[in-house]
């Protein structure tokens, strides 16, 4: 097995995709050599501003060899 260098909270790039790591091989459920990657939600509006909120998020299992190095993120405020 090689050495993973990717951990929880690293950006990666998945085919030009953002997307963060939430999982890795010594999580159970994730295959030697994968990671769980969250490429975010759809935007909706606020439940505080009547809107509905988010559904259950959806985290991705794929191989690591998918995945290059993450781009910094830009921070906003609101």
């Amino acid at each position: 097995m090689e050495e993973q260098f990717l951990e929880k909270g690293d950006f990666v790039r998945i085919d030009g995709i953002n997307a963060v790591v939430v999982g890795t091989d010594e999580d159970e459920n994730i295959p030697e050599d994968h990671i769980a990657v969250f490429f975010g939600s759809e935007i909706v509006k606020r439940e505080s501003e009547g809107g509905t909120g988010n559904g259950q998020p959806q985290v991705w299992i794929v191989p690591i060899d998918l995945c290059e190095d993450g781009l910094e993120p830009e921070y906003l405020e609101e």
